[in-house]
């Protein structure tokens, strides 16, 4: 029992399932921590004197100098979808990879305002189409029982990038040049690089090279998968394959038109969008653009002006965000996305409520005692996003679209993101400044909107394969010509699971 001679799959690809599911978690590592590293820099850099003080910046400057990223990500959804569908997951992270380093070398190379916008556009038009191949990679690779929790961690290094931002940046304060804010800008790069060399180690999605008729291919990327046990092992993936192969037949036949005609084709379809849109809008407006990008704001509004300080809040934030994703990546498949993103919600929008009452009572105090209070409930804030939103982020949209529709479905809830994301960047300067402690209350209040929506338009996925996913939301599916010769039937709606939807 030898296995069999790879002919498509490089034998760099490692044939033990363990190592290879090992590689996957650090892609998705070294991934999520160049979007996190990316998005707490701008925390880092408002925190230095030398980064303020060399663009005279104003609340209309820090906005722009925020929303660029924002920019970026909105000018690269129109090639979310064709680039990853077209070229493949593997190549789309290489070219998003080369144009996140062409934008960080401008922002560390600014010599104004405009030059570091420009970085930042850039930065952020290649950070979307990363974020936008990874995940479907790693999901398409991954059996149920690792996919929960793999994805998870995904956006959950995202506080490991942002953790090394602000140790960085902490370094970095006492260099007296703008170097104190190039090199943390100029640092960014690391993450890429990493990605990149991680590429030749993992194979490309199966059900890419399926949908792109090379099924040969398929097949010997399903039988590594598998661990190349034995000669069989490539007759077994090859009869895996085609279960794959029929299913994307179906999904082609169900929805034959261009995958955006198709996002509202049907009710199915039209649920799912509906997800989409509100996650998308979640994940930049429930409060956590505040901690992410204004954290010195916050901090000098509970009293805490010290750079030095604000620093060291800053790193300690970090750690703490990291260690509660991990842990909820973990319970993914033991609560229950559903009812996980419930539970961070309520927790959300009840500590934002503290927040801003806290400010008002205390936020003048010279009491460092009420001061650490309204820092506690930063973290708990903190905690409770990090432990549903977050892990949940490159996980649920995945999960929720089929095959045909998921490069789509990606790019729709990067776009409401990012636009959300664009607007909180320029207004969220001034709104802080004029409104003080009810912008907490404002944002609490609609946050409320948001747990309800959650609660009643979120569906249940943990546990399931993939295409059986699809059956939570009412697709209509036949499967004919079982191997023991019957025909199997699922129809739109039935509450009962078909045959090898528990596996």
């Amino acid at each position: 029992m030898t296995g069999f001679q790879r002919q498509h799959v490089s034998k760099l690809v490692p044939s033990n399932p363990t190592v290879l599911r090992a590689l996957l978690i650090a892609v998705a590592i070294v991934n999520s921590a160049t979007l996190g590293y990316d998005a707490s820099v701008m925390n880092g850099l408002s925190i230095l004197p030398s980064y303020t003080d060399y663009f005279h910046l104003n609340d209309a400057t820090t906005g722009l100098n925020n929303a660029a990223v924002w920019m970026g990500t909105i000018l690269g959804i129109p090639i979310v979808q064709p680039i990853p569908d077209r070229c493949g997951r593997k190549i789309s992270i290489l070219i998003a990879t080369i144009i996140t380093i062409f934008g960080i070398v401008l922002q560390a190379a600014a010599q104004n305002i405009a030059m570091f916008v420009v970085g930042r556009i850039i930065i952020g038009f290649g950070t979307c189409l990363s974020n936008a191949s990874a995940p479907p990679l790693l999901a398409e690779l991954l059996p149920p029982r690792s996919r929960g929790y793999v994805l998870g961690i995904f956006f959950s290094c995202f506080y490991v990038g942002g953790l090394l931002s602000a140790i960085i940046n902490y370094g970095s304060q006492n260099i007296q040049s703008t170097w104190a804010w190039r090199l943390p800008s100029l640092c960014q790069f690391v993450p890429s690089l990493i990605a990149v060399a991680l590429l030749p180690f993992i194979p490309e999605s199966p059900r890419w090279l399926i949908a792109n008729g090379r099924e040969e291919h398929a097949a010997e990327v399903l039988a590594v998968l598998s661990g190349e046990k034995s000669d069989d092992s490539l007759a077994n993936a090859t009869a895996e394959m085609q279960d794959i192969k029929s299913t994307i037949a179906k999904e082609e036949a169900a929805y034959p038109r261009n995958p955006w005609k198709e996002l509202l084709s049907t009710p199915a379809n039209r649920k799912r969008m509906t997800i989409l849109v509100v996650f998308g809008s979640m994940m930049e407006t429930v409060g956590n653009f505040i901690v992410s990008y204004y954290l010195t704001r916050i901090l000098s509004q509970a009293g805490v002006t010290d750079t030095h300080r604000q620093t060291q809040i800053n790193v300690i934030i970090q750690c703490w965000s990291f260690a509660v994703a991990i842990a909820g990546s973990f319970l993914l498949d033991v609560i229950g996305r559903r009812l996980q993103t419930l539970i961070g919600m309520v927790g959300i929008t009840v500590t934002l409520y503290m927040l801003g009452a806290f400010i008002k009572v205390y936020g003048d105090s010279t009491d460092t005692a009420k001061n650490y209070g309204i820092i506690a409930l930063i973290f708990l804030f903190q905690g409770f996003y990090a432990f549903s939103i977050t892990p949940m982020t490159s996980l649920y949209p995945t999960e929720i679209c089929q095959y045909k529709l998921r490069a789509a479905g990606i790019a729709v809830i990067k776009s409401v993101g990012a636009s959300f994301g664009l607007i909180m960047s320029f207004t969220m300067s001034f709104a802080m400044s004029n409104l003080g402690w009810k912008f907490y209350f404002v944002n609490a209040s609609w946050n409320v909107i948001f747990t309800a929506l959650v609660f009643f338009c979120f569906v249940e996925t943990k546990g399931l394969q993939l295409e059986e996913i699809a059956l939570k939301f009412g697709d209509d599916f036949t499967t004919e010509g079982d191997d023991d010769g019957s025909t199997e039937v699922v129809k739109v709606g039935e509450t009962h699971l078909t045959k090898g939807q528990l596996g």
